[in-house]
């Protein structure tokens, strides 16, 4: 009576180890929540490729390359002469001469901002009775800006990326 009694213990405790095993194959086959697992919390199949080796972007070594071309200074307005320090910004040892590098940049003088006070000739009709002045010139009715410097701001803007703050 004791050993069967053993072996149908043995039994129950063989079936559900069995279950378990079936439900942590499952779970690891179809995801944590079975069918309703979402794609991207899927597990990976055994059967799926390796992923490939990453690529490296850009141009092959050697390229010669289509960046900017530097301008010869001849054809500079302005040659500006920089001096690098004497000494080493990180240890504060003496540096070498290794030659010179050139940068070819684009740059504007400062554009000076100007408030002009128009004097506008008033006149009036008496056949119609209205008061006749003119608009100043290149400027929108009731506007503070002229078009001049509303088209600057909006070209630097938006063609060069430029915040209006650092316009004004």
């Amino acid at each position: 009576m004791k050993k069967q009694q053993e072996i149908d213990r043995l039994r129950e405790e063989n079936a559900r180890l069995k279950d378990r095993l079936h439900y942590q194959e499952r779970t690891a086959k179809e995801g944590f929540f079975g069918s309703s697992t979402p794609s991207s919390k899927v597990p990976v199949k055994p059967s799926a490729p390796a992923e490939p080796a990453p690529r490296f972007g850009g141009a092959r070594p050697g390229h010669a390359g289509h960046g900017r071309h530097a301008l010869p200074p001849a054809q500079a307005d302005r040659v500006e002469w920089i001096p690098a320090p004497e000494r080493c910004p990180e240890c504060g040892r003496v540096l070498r001469a290794k030659g010179t590098g050139s940068r070819t940049v684009i740059d504007v003088q400062p554009l000076r901002r100007q408030t002009v006070c128009y004097h506008l000739d008033q006149k009036y009709c008496s056949h119609c009775r209205k008061l006749v002045r003119p608009s100043p010139p290149g400027v929108l009715p009731r506007a503070l800006l002229s078009n001049r410097l509303l088209a600057h701001v909006a070209v630097q803007h938006y063609v060069y990326g430029v915040t209006p703050e650092l316009l004004t």
